[in-house]
């Protein structure tokens, strides 16, 4: 079947063109751009991580044992919870660019429990300085995302522009460096830097070609758009993810900050009373550090709440794609009260955290989860994304895991 180029692909092809004539060697040099970069403008590059396969033949499970309905034996699956380990919301931080401040960013989080992904760009000074605290916060449950490697802005964000800006040295490379300089096994996400060429689709296909799930907006800063996106929620394109509201000072071509502490601690309750996400940016260099100061005191107000999930961007939209993509069939339950297959056909070096299963036991003994038997859990913040545990409250048991299993209940 022959395929079509739509007037958009058109458009941007005259655009490459005008590239070339304006002299491909020049931006060669300058190791902008390379032939990669125009061979595949028109490449595909979602979905991430989907592996091919029967995801049921590596559970040596044929569908022929699935049984019809949620029960089996003495349980009842009754679904997926929105967010790991059934909690009310969730909280999520982003700070952006590689500065000396980062370190008091993190230290301040840490402080008050709150997890973020921290974007950085990897060929930008103090980047050399800043790995060993990046990889303590690695350690600590933080993220490392790539803000590229060398930040490039412009206004207004042109096709040619972006076309140089987010080449495989800066996207890949970015990406690379990361990788070599961390314990971090993948990189989730990606920060537009200045908020630039976030609405480019082929920007949006190259980010999914290097396996990003998720690239966080800046948008509109030079009107304060960027001020209160007032996002709530998981975004509706992933590679152009918007968030709550910043909490900073004045900074780059913006007009105003968000210091106010009212203000910005009323925009969280909003967002909890609706058990939503909130989901807020700041960068390093354009906040005060101290537990008097705004910031701290800001994170002092949304952290410690044990009904709230912190966790990194990336890894929250990677558990949504899990549960997105999971399916739980009851199992005949043999020599067990219940059992049930949990699969999906991602890639489990990328999406490699559990999500939480909602189920009605009236009593058990014990749960295994591909024959090992699960911790319960009653106390603590949910602050990781890639443990297995169990909770109950009366007879409903919330039981996170990692997907790829067959549970049992004995």
């Amino acid at each position: 079947m022959r395929s079509r180029i739509n007037k958009t692909q058109l458009a941007a092809a005259g655009a490459l063109v005008i590239l070339l004539a304006a002299g491909y060697s020049h931006y060669a040099r300058t190791r902008r751009v390379s032939v990669r970069d125009f061979s595949t403008f028109f490449v595909g590059g979602r979905p991430v991580g989907v592996t091919p396969g029967d995801a049921l033949a590596r559970l040596h499970l044929t569908p022929g044992e699935l049984r019809d309905g949620s029960a089996s034996g003495q349980a009842r699956f009754l679904g997926l919870t929105e967010y790991l380990n059934h909690t009310r919301a969730v909280v999520t931080h982003t700070i952006d660019d590689s500065t000396d401040t980062v370190p008091a960013s993190i230290d301040a989080m840490d402080k008050y429990g709150i997890k973020a992904t921290i974007f950085v760009s990897t060929d930008v000074e103090p980047i050399s300085s800043l790995w060993p605290r990046l990889e303590e916060g690695i350690r600590n449950g933080h993220e490392i995302g790539s803000h590229s490697r060398r930040h490039q802005c412009q206004w207004p964000d042109t096709l040619p522009f972006c076309f140089r800006a987010f080449g495989d040295e800066e996207v890949t490379g970015s990406r690379d460096d990361i990788l070599q300089h961390t314990t971090q096994s993948h990189v989730w996400s990606f920060g537009y830097p200045c908020g630039n060429c976030n609405t480019f689709d082929f920007v949006h296909r190259k980010l999914a070609r290097a396996g990003y799930i998720v690239a966080r907006n800046y948008p509109d800063e030079l009107n304060d758009g960027h001020v209160v996106p007032n996002l709530q929620t998981f975004a509706a394109d992933p590679y152009n993810a918007s968030y709550t509201q910043v909490v900073q000072k004045r900074g780059g071509i913006a007009k105003t900050g968000r210091t106010d502490v009212a203000s910005v601690n009323a925009k969280f309750d909003e967002v909890y009373e609706h058990g939503g996400i909130y989901s807020f940016v700041s960068h390093p260099d354009l906040l005060e550090y101290g537990p008097d100061k705004f910031y701290e005191r800001h994170l002092s107000h949304i952290g410690g709440h044990a009904d709230i999930w912190y966790v990194p961007m990336g890894p929250l939209y990677a558990y949504h794609t899990v549960r997105e993509s999971t399916s739980v069939k009851a199992l005949d339950p043999r020599e067990s009260k219940a059992r049930f297959a949990v699969y999906d056909n991602l890639d489990d070096t990328i999406f490699q955290g559990s999500i939480t299963l909602q189920f009605s036991v009236p009593s058990f003994s014990q749960i295994r989860s591909g024959g090992s038997a699960v911790a319960e859990r009653e106390t603590g913040l949910t602050d990781r994304w890639n443990e297995e545990y169990y909770r109950r409250e009366g007879e409903t048991v919330y039981l996170t895991v990692r997907p790829n299993t067959i549970v049992e209940f004995r």
